[in-house]
Formats: C-alpha cells, structure tokens, sequence
C-alpha cells in the first residue's frame, strides 16, 4: 500500500493498492456514505455512427453505497450514486455507477466520518506491504497444504502425492517433492516455513538444496499435517519468523484472553464490549472480520472508544483460526484493565 496523502481536516485520503492484501484492506476502510473518485471506461454509440462505438474515460465522484472484495477477479467493487462526472454528457448525475479499484490504480476516498482507526489500519498494511514474503507448507506422505502470509493468511492450494498409498522407492517421493518444489517456487516467496509430523518436511528440504533451490527454508516439526499442522505453525513459531507481524499479536492476545476467561479474570464478550469500551477498560480489543463489515457504524463507536482510550485494536481476518472462536463469542471479544 503507497499512501500519497491523508488529510484529517478534509477527509480525503489518496491512495495506491498495491496487492490483493491492500484491497482487502480498503474494503474495510470504504465505507457507505463516502464519496470515491476515480475513472471508468464508457463505450457510447452515436445515432447513425458504425460500428461498436467510441470508448470514453469518465472521472466519476460516487457517493458509496456497497463496497465488494472481488477476490478472483482481483477488484474491489465500490457502487454507488454519481455526484458528480466529467465529461458529464456521457455519465449523468443521479446515475448508479461502479468503480473497480485494482492493484496499481491511484484511488481517492473521501471520508463521510474521519477515524484514525482508518488511518492506521492504511499505515500498518503500508509497513507490512514491505516485510518479506512468506510461503507455509504443512505436508505428510499424503500431500502438502500451501499458504502465503501476508497482511492475511491465505490458501494457495494442495499438492498431492501421487504415488500415495502405492507400492514405490524413493523416486516415487522425488516427484512428490518436485511437484510441491515447483509449486512453492511460482510463488515467489522470500521465505519457506516447512512442518509436518514425521521425517518428510526435513527430507524436503534437503531435496530442495539438492535441487539449487535458493530460497531461505525454516523447518517446524508438527503434531499434524493439512490445515491443523498450518495453525500449529503459526502458533509455535509466527513470532520469531514474523516479528510484530499483527497475525502474531492476535494469536498472542488470543492466547491471553482464553487463559483470562478461564481464570475469570477481567475481559468481556459480544454485547457487553460496547459499555466496556465507552468507560475506557478496554486495553486490547479483537473484532471478527464479518461483524465488522456487517456492524460498521457499531463497530466504529466501539472502535473509536478504545482507540481513544489508548487500547490495541486487531480486527481478525475471517480465515485465520482464532477468527471462529471470537464469532462464537458474538463477533468481538476484549481483554480488559478493569471490571
């Protein structure tokens, strides 16, 4: 995420996505009743004129009524009412249009309510835009789940051995591991996280630098494979490979608040956070993705409080494991100074 301007007396903030992670984060920053402006493409055909027609580039000021990430067409999808066009003749006022926000694409916002919360959350993914890029791999002899850490955590796929459960030598694993090598390898990754139980993931590793593979490897023997042995990574060791990295605080305060409640020292759950967060008890606050998006002027009362009260604030991305239990619990959950 590139920020070119943010200014708190008008509202406006400029901004350049960068990834599929920054458009992420800009449909939780959009919301509606802001106004966005950027350029859609019109094609318009004359009475009497042949042919397809002519295609037009329209500046549009939308005031926003939904706002929808696209992830496999890679847009974020702002709709709403035209305020104001030029040139105006092709776009009318009054009209309802859609913006399609992409990576690379300059995109202004201007605020219906500024909240600094807003403005961090643009500062944090600009910072996290620059660490390196992670690739975990959970594997046993049957295959290997990949995912990529970013501002998210996200599934890239699953290798399959194709030689599982069949009679084979040690080629049979070659080509197993070759396959999740090329895979790993289209990703591009900075650095390789690679666990499971038994001997596979070392014999992996080795395969890869026997291979030429230059990437950075960091091995994590796991109780499990598949989607168990990849929170179990990230449980053990987000931390040291991925310092300050905001996954890691969450699962850190995660852990807190499940040993709080079960000692029944202070925290709060679901409703009850609200009042919590207007008298200022609230020091660390995890909102679910969901409730955020589908609560928004509740959750930026709630937001504001606690941020205002000198509070940490985490909104839990609705992938990432911990992210289940914080629903169950009514969406938001908080570890408190005080009851």
């Amino acid at each position: 995420m590139q920020i070119i301007f943010a200014d708190r007396k008008t509202r406006r903030i400029r901004v350049v996505p960068e990834t599929l992670e920054d458009l992420w984060i800009l449909e939780r920053v959009i919301s509606p009743g802001d106004v966005i402006e950027g350029i859609v493409l019109r094609r318009v055909k004359r009475e009497g004129e042949r042919g397809s027609g002519e295609v037009f580039r329209v500046f549009v000021r939308l005031s926003v009524e939904s706002v929808k990430f696209h992830e496999y067409s890679a847009a974020l999808r702002v709709t709403g009412i035209v305020i104001e066009a030029r040139p105006e003749d092709i776009v009318g006022k009054g009209k309802h249009q859609t913006i399609e926000i992409r990576a690379g694409r300059e995109v202004t916002i201007e605020k219906a309510q500024w909240s600094d919360y807003v403005l961090d959350e643009l500062r944090r993914a600009e910072r996290e835009s620059k660490r390196p890029k992670i690739t975990i791999v959970s594997m046993d002899d049957e295959g290997a789940l990949v995912y990529t850490l970013s501002q998210r955590l996200e599934r890239k796929g699953y290798v399959k051995n194709p030689h599982h459960g069949k009679r084979g030598n040690a080629s049979d694993l070659s080509e197993y591991y070759g396959q999740v090598l090329r895979f790993i390898s289209d990703l591009e990754p900075e650095l390789v996280v690679v666990g499971g139980p038994g001997f596979f993931y070392e014999d992996f590793m080795r395969f890869s630098k026997e291979k030429g593979s230059e990437k950075r490897f960091v091995g994590v023997r796991t109780a499990m494979a598949g989607e168990k042995g990849i929170h179990e990574i990230l449980a053990d060791r987000l931390e040291s490979i991925a310092q300050e990295h905001h996954l890691a605080e969450i699962l850190r305060y995660v852990e807190e608040f499940r040993a709080r409640l079960a000692k029944g020292e202070p925290v709060a759950v679901g409703g009850e956070v609200y009042d919590y967060a207007i008298s200022g008890a609230v020091d660390v606050l995890l909102m679910h993705e969901t409730f955020f998006l589908q609560n928004r002027e509740r959750a930026r009362e709630i937001l504001e409080a606690v941020r205002n009260g000198g509070g940490k604030i985490f909104i839990v991305p609705k992938d990432f494991e911990p992210a289940y239990m914080i629903e169950k619990m009514g969406g938001v959950v908080a570890i408190l100074r005080y009851r």
